[in-house]
C-alpha cells in the first residue's frame, strides 16, 4: 500500500507586523525620552500634588523654571528675579496676548522667592500663573 506523504510547510516569519511593532515601540521610547529630558534639563524637583488636572500649555504661555530668585530659566536662558520685569515687558510687547505663565518651581525653594516672583508677575499684568507639580 502506498502511503501518501504530507507536505510539510516551512515556518515563515511575517516581517510587516514586526516592522509595525518596532516602529510603534520606537515612537513610544522617543517621546518618553523627550519628556524625561525636559525634566532633567530643568534640574528641578517639582512639588507632589494629590489632585489636579494634567498640564496643558496654551499657545501664549511661557514656562518658567525656578529653583531660587537667582536661578530662573526661561526658554533655556538663565535669568535672575531682577531681570524678570524687563523680560516680561519685552515678551508682552512681542506677544500682546501673553497674560499667563507656567511656573515650575523647585519644592525646596524658599517662600520669599515665590512671593517675589508673584509680585513681579502682578506688576507686569500677568494674573494667571499655573503651578506645575508631579502626580503622586
Amino acid at each position: 500500500m502506498k502511503v501518501k506523504r504530507r507536505n510539510i510547510r516551512r515556518a515563515r516569519i511575517e516581517i510587516i507586523p514586526l516592522i509595525d511593532t518596532i516602529v510603534i515601540l520606537l515612537i513610544f521610547y522617543m517621546s518618553f525620552s523627550r519628556f524625561a529630558e525636559v525634566e532633567r534639563a530643568a534640574g528641578i524637583k517639582l512639588p507632589i500634588a494629590l489632585t489636579g488636572d494634567p498640564l496643558e500649555k496654551l499657545p501664549n504661555q511661557i514656562i518658567v523654571n525656578m529653583s531660587s530668585a537667582d536661578n530662573l530659566t526661561i526658554g533655556g536662558q538663565p535669568y535672575k528675579i531682577n531681570d524678570l520685569p524687563d523680560l516680561l515687558r519685552r515678551l508682552q510687547s512681542n506677544h500682546p496676548n501673553l497674560n499667563s505663565l507656567i511656573l515650575r518651581a523647585s519644592r525646596g525653594m524658599a517662600y520669599r522667592d515665590l512671593s517675589a516672583f508673584m509680585t513681579v508677575c502682578s506688576k507686569a499684568g500677568i494674573a494667571n500663573v499655573t503651578f506645575a507639580t508631579v502626580d503622586k
